[in-house]
């Protein structure tokens, strides 16, 4: 198990289930435990134990304790919110994510409920988008989506486009290490310079073979190929 059961507040728990697009009902029979006892964790009426935080992490996976990255600014949705904005979406408009990065529970949130046409939205705006964010954003969540052809969009995005590269490596330092954005920033367009590199380099050398989230694999495989000067001194 990722994190000890203790230390998980119950409001962790219902934000990472909702974040899934699942409701207290679905996640209840997946589990196969009460409704009531996960109504009653969630709410923080009793505190969840090491098999029902175990149990959500079968369902979720372990990612679900991924950091946020470190920018000021992050676009966090609910479930309401989330229909807002993929309703948004169908019509042709990103909304928010034009320019404000999204988190990674967003990212999961979206792809576990996008729509067809949505999704084709957010292919097109992958690699045209009108600004760098958009088009990271709508990366981030294609990389969500299920096929080959969905993780061979992600890959030529990420080596065509250098603004968009620059985020999404950015984005993963800061997720790995938690710098400041300016310091991931700068760790993207030099990665010998990124503090404490062979504390880094496990981290990227699990991410490189993470089954979900083809960016993410993208960009550790990237890192540990440029930081190899200074992990080998």
């Amino acid at each position: 198990m990722s994190t000890p059961a203790m230390t998980v507040p119950g409001s962790r728990l219902r934000a990472e289930r909702e974040a899934s697009g699942l409701s207290l009902a679905e996640m209840a029979r997946k589990i196969r435990f009460s409704k009531s006892l996960l109504g009653m964790v969630e709410n923080e009426q009793r505190k969840a134990s090491t098999e029902l935080v175990e149990a959500y992490e079968r369902v979720l996976g372990v990612d679900m304790w991924r950091k946020d990255i470190t920018h000021m600014n992050l676009l966090i949705v609910d479930k309401a919110s989330r229909a807002q904005l993929l309703a948004s979406v169908e019509r042709g408009d990103p909304g928010a994510l034009r320019t404000t990065p999204t988190a990674h529970r967003t990212d999961v949130s979206l792809g576990s409920a996008v729509s067809e046409k949505a999704a084709d939205w957010f292919r097109k705006w992958a690699v045209e988008g009108d600004t760098a964010t958009l088009r990271t954003n709508s990366l981030s969540v294609i990389a969500k989506l299920p096929g080959q052809d969905n993780a061979d969009l992600v890959v030529q995005v990420l080596e065509n486009d250098p603004k968009v590269r620059r985020l999404i490596v950015a984005s993963e330092i800061s997720r790995l290490t938690q710098l400041e954005w300016k310091v991931a920033l700068q760790g993207a367009d030099d990665p010998t310079s990124i503090p404490e590199p062979r504390k880094l380099a496990p981290k990227l050398a699990k991410g490189a073979i993470n089954p979900k989230g083809t960016e993410s694999r993208w960009a550790c495989t990237y890192l540990l190929t440029r930081m190899v000067s200074v992990l080998g001194r």
